[in-house]
């Protein structure tokens, strides 16, 4: 005898928590994260009086799931939300409760939660939570940058001729204090320059980048990870026309006033190999790893070697060139360190013609940082610079590869610099929340 469905209407009760594997990854983040914290941190956006809105704990889940499942448009995340029956258990939402209109996000985005800090509070509640648990220690961090292209048109790109005011690069306050009391500082002058750049006119808030591997309008985001669970603890984001080495202080400065995190030890690639980079990191009490880059430096060239002890350089016949001072060069707005010898006191010495490297002189101009740079110099191919290195890559380009394969940050889908930060912080939280399911 042939079956045939029996469409007969029925009266069904149903239990979601039943329909939900123990192993479900919701259910897991639901067992482990506690995100009742959202009402607090949301209180002071909303009224006392009026109608109800929608609860902010079920947007803000809602908005995990998409990042969780690499759901890319919030239209079909209603959708999803709608019919996936995981997805309303994890948001607190029975059969019968309608799901928030997808429009609600950009309006409270528009509305309610403009230029203020709630997504980033969240963020920092969760690190707080895993810092509790005892999966973050901040024993060995790892940070790098990385190009998210704009969601903008090649079309929209136009070429712009700006005069902006141009000074020394703000690396940290400590360390413009510290360098503030070397002999030979002066006060930075600034100096009015034309660039030729481009800009998009949907996201002026886009930075145009043009390098070998990376090129075009978007935005640049800075993350560090802790490496005994992998766990993402800072987040940050910027024009993509920012160096990475520019923002890297301050970017873990952050993370110490924010978290109550004592990072010990923080391994970065070559492209931080800066010497403000290395002295800010010792002034923040950070034992810094950072690949080495090659330098077109001549006094390294021509056999001069530095001497830790005395801060002074020596040439083949062991004669010093000791600190003088700083010197601020108006060309490149930049801190160096003087190193000379007087002339007369090498005039018989054969090497003169080849020491003579700077217009005649026996002088070296140096990083304004170049103990702290020859310092890291010294890690190099140790045993802890090789297992740092090591964790970087699997940590810092491993997380990357993760996020934008996975969790919606291929690209930026949002205009402006405070959505592309939002989006680059629930990217982090999602993955957080799978690494602290699988540490648990």
């Amino acid at each position: 005898m042939m079956g045939r469905i029996d469409n007969q209407m029925q009266l069904l009760i149903l239990d979601l928590d039943s329909m939900i594997p123990e192993n479900h990854l919701l259910r897991q983040i639901k067992n482990s994260v506690n995100f009742d914290f959202i009402y607090e941190k949301a209180s002071s956006f909303y009224s006392h009086t009026g109608r109800k809105s929608i609860d902010p704990v079920v947007m803000i889940k809602m908005l995990l799931i998409g990042y969780l499942y690499g759901i890319k448009s919030e239209r079909r995340l209603e959708e999803e939300v709608s019919l996936n029956l995981a997805y309303r258990w994890f948001c607190e939402l029975d059969l019968m409760q309608k799901i928030p209109d997808h429009s609600t996000f950009s309006q409270n985005r528009r509305r309610r939660f403009r230029d203020n800090t709630l997504f980033r509070d969240i963020f920092n509640e969760i690190i707080m939570q895993c810092i509790n648990m005892g999966i973050v220690s901040g024993n060995t961090v790892v940070a790098d940058g990385s190009f998210l292209p704009g969601n903008v048109s090649v079309n929209s790109s136009i070429e712009v001729i700006e005069t902006v005011q141009q000074s020394s690069i703000h690396y940290l306050d400590e360390l413009e204090k510290e360098m503030s009391e070397i002999p030979g500082y002066k006060e930075p002058i600034t100096k009015e320059v034309t660039k030729r750049t481009l800009k998009s006119t949907t996201d002026p808030d886009c930075g145009y980048i043009n390098q070998k591997r990376k090129r075009g309008l978007g935005y640049l985001t800075e993350m560090t990870v802790d490496t005994g669970h992998g766990i993402i603890t800072g987040v940050n984001c910027y024009p993509a026309n920012h160096r990475e080495s520019d923002i890297i202080l301050n970017h873990v400065k952050q993370q110490q006033e924010a978290l109550p995190i004592d990072i010990k030890v923080l391994a970065l690639d070559g492209g931080y190999d800066v010497g403000a980079v290395h002295r800010g990191l010792e002034l923040l009490g950070i034992e810094g790893y950072t690949a080495i880059r090659e330098y077109q430096n001549n006094a390294l060239k021509k056999g001069f070697t530095y001497n830790q002890d005395k801060d002074c350089f020596v040439c083949e016949n062991q004669k010093e060139l000791n600190f003088q001072r700083l010197v601020f060069k108006r060309s490149t707005l930049n801190y160096y360190r003087l190193y000379s010898r007087a002339r007369k006191l090498c005039k018989d010495c054969p090497r003169l013609s080849i020491c003579e490297i700077d217009q005649g002189a026996i002088r070296i101009n140096a990083s304004g940082n170049y103990p702290a740079f020859h310092r890291n110099k010294l890690k190099y191919h140790t045993p802890e610079y090789v297992k740092v290195m090591r964790l970087r890559k699997i940590w810092a380009e491993g997380t990357f590869s993760v996020l934008k394969r996975e969790h919606n940050l291929k690209r930026i889908h949002k205009r402006g610099i405070i959505h592309a930060e939002e989006e680059c912080l629930f990217s982090a939280m999602a993955l957080n929340l799978k690494r602290l399911v699988k540490a648990m």
